[in-house]
């Protein structure tokens, strides 16, 4: 548990194993943000990532525990499908932690309701672990590897692109009608997007690093900063702002569109809220 800090947390999902990489993008943040910690929404430590330069798809794995020294701020982590063989003990390594699955969790005043992945038709993945957990308990956020069950859970398969309904968690929508967050966060899909509901702000985070440029060595980076200052959301896609989002007053202030997946051409700055 953390608190009692007013520095920006720091959210990013789907490493898939690019760690160095990782850690490269963090001292950049470090030095521009005032970063207190960061979370991860799932696939850390494996995963697919496109090589440009073989025009393939490729398996990283990564089992260096020492790496994580070099962070320069905690790292906080649920787990995603690609992390579901890794024991414990690799999520206690020096400034890591694993949140505990559908247990409170605190950053700064807020409380988290951290979900790991559970394998779709599972009855753990129906039901969940607290029936009890309600408006009434408090939960600020959620933050998960996949989405609820109808809500932006429309997705493109990897492999085909064909248009992929009904993908979320049974289990998480129950999570969600009885919590009402004010903001859920997730991964998995590998695009940014958002919705809107009465409760709050739903929001999809790409996978942090993607490459480009002509020789293939630009990083981009996509990622969500918390501000427990101003009570705000700011989320980027390949470093460049898609969204900000006032939590206490469930307004957006920016939005940058993008479409989604397969395309990602920015359409136009739809408003701006005047200060």
């Amino acid at each position: 548990m953390m608190g009692d800090k007013l520095g920006k947390i720091l959210i990013v999902s789907d490493v898939h194993a690019k760690i160095p990489e990782m850690v490269d993008f963090f001292n950049l943040m470090n030095e521009k943000e005032e970063i207190d910690f960061a979370v991860h929404l799932g696939d850390f430590w494996s995963g697919r990532n496109f090589d440009p330069k073989k025009g393939v798809q490729i398996k990283n794995e990564w089992h260096d525990l020492t790496y994580f020294e070099r962070l320069p701020f905690p790292l906080y982590h649920l787990r995603g499908n690609e992390d579901l063989t890794q024991p414990d003990s690799w999520w206690t390594v020096p400034n890591m932690c694993l949140m505990a699955d559908q247990e409170p969790f605190y950053l700064n005043d807020w409380k988290i309701l951290p979900l790991d992945y559970q394998y779709r038709g599972e009855p753990a993945d129906e039901i969940p672990k607290h029936l009890e957990y309600s408006r009434e308990t408090g939960f600020d956020f959620v933050f998960s590897h996949r989405p609820p069950l109808g809500l932006l859970d429309d997705t493109l398969h990897f492999k085909t692109h064909q248009k992929l309904s009904g993908t979320g968690s049974p289990m998480i929508k129950k999570y969600y009608d009885n919590i009402c967050p004010s903001l859920f966060l997730f991964g998995h899909f590998h695009y940014s997007n958002f919705l809107q509901t009465e409760c709050g702000l739903i929001a999809c985070l790409d996978k942090l690093i993607r490459i480009g440029g002509r020789d293939h060595s630009e990083f981009k980076y996509s990622y969500a900063l918390l501000d427990p200052f101003d009570q705000s959301l700011e989320i980027f896609w390949k470093s460049r702002q898609f969204l900000k989002y006032s939590i206490l007053e469930q307004k957006i202030l920016v939005l940058n569109r993008f479409d989604k997946r397969n395309l990602y051409q920015k359409k136009s700055r739809l408003f701006k809220k005047r200060r």
